[in-house]
């Protein structure tokens, strides 16, 4: 079977780690990558020996490419899918899939009108401990889900250091998306009722116009009430990136689960660290982990026809809901979601 050919578009930190994926993988063919930033697309193709663009229509006119990457920063995925969907390409998208629902049905009906396929990154529906939960929810059919609690938050430095576009984004959209499908996916029905409210303080103090912290309470039509709470200011003497808690009580059962420490603890002399080997790891210069699995599994399901873990739908869904949450931190009241 001939390898898919494939192309990056956007090299940041994220879009670097599919490359190195796809440099030394033999499931498919990494033929170029492309980013409107000269200079890194130029470091990035010299570290990996890859033919660099920084000019989409260019690189389709060029090169033979079956299937993109699409990891430019999230207010950003919006023209490249097209662009690429337009020429006939099947498209893997980082979450978000877009910031308005209007525009993730572009993107959708696009591909459907030129006969692609597109995938959403939502890479925390391949670690291990979300699938053992869906497993044990799965395992008794007959257990009523009553409600739910779900966390997921970041450093500061993510906003104000790593992002020079999180004035553009929210915790909802960046953070919340990734809990919004990871409940889906366990509920295995829709959102159709959104209540939040959001601070902002720190970051608004700091030249930066966008929420600090967003909690958002969302009634699923199986009954089920979830509570989700994001932020991106925890202090940066936190010993990981990230934080993430999952809580879940139905009739017969109660779930927890923490993700702060996987079971490795590093100490120097300045801080200690929780780094989780589980989500992108490197042995051999070669990237593996719950990070890099929905990648190997587009270009898997692609050759092989086979539908997608997380597809258009689900990136529609994801973003359905923040919108709603948003709607409802301007209105201060609840926001039905219109399916």
């Amino acid at each position: 079977m001939e390898k898919i050919n494939i192309a990056v578009i956007g090299t940041g930190i994220y879009g670097e780690n599919h490359v190195a994926f796809l440099a030394s993988s033999q499931l498919a063919n990494l033929k170029c990558i492309c980013d409107i930033n000269k200079a890194r697309a130029e470091l990035i193709g010299e570290k990996y020996d890859v033919k660099t663009f920084t000019d989409i229509e260019e690189m389709f006119d060029s090169e033979d490419i079956d299937a993109v990457v699409i990891a430019t920063p999230d207010p950003f995925h919006y023209e490249p899918a097209i662009k690429a969907i337009n020429a006939k390409k099947h498209v893997l998208i980082e979450k978000p899939m877009a910031l308005s629902v209007e525009e993730c049905l572009s993107i959708n009906d696009s591909a459907i009108k030129n006969g692609v396929r597109v995938a959403v990154d939502f890479h925390k529906r391949w670690d291990p401990a979300a699938i053992s939960i869906k497993n044990n929810l799965e395992s008794e059919k007959s257990d009523k889900i009553l409600h739910g609690y779900m966390s997921m938050d970041d450093i500061i430095d993510v906003p104000t250091k790593w992002l020079s576009w999180s004035y553009l984004s929210s915790p909802a959209f960046f953070l919340g998306v990734h809990c919004y499908d990871l409940i889906r996916c366990y509920m295995q029905c829709e959102a159709k009722e959104v209540y939040a409210k959001g601070q902002k303080e720190e970051l608004k103090l700091r030249g930066i116009d966008t929420y600090d912290s967003i909690q958002a309470m969302i009634t699923f039509e199986n009954g089920a009430v979830w509570t989700v709470e994001n932020s991106w200011i925890i202090p940066s003497s936190f010993p990981k990136s990230n934080d993430g808690k999952t809580l879940i009580l139905g009739n017969n059962r109660y779930i927890r689960m923490d993700s702060q420490n996987r079971g490795l603890e590093i100490f120097d002399n300045i801080k200690s660290f929780t780094p989780n080997p589980y989500f992108i790891n490197y042995f051999d210069n070669k990237p593996f982990g719950f990070g890099i699995q929905p990648l190997a599994d587009f270009i898997k399901d692609l050759e092989q026809n086979k539908p997608f873990l997380a597809d258009g739908k689900d990136g529609i869904e994801a973003t359905r809901i923040a919108q709603a949450v948003h709607q409802s931190l301007e209105k201060g009241s609840p926001v039905i979601i219109d399916h």
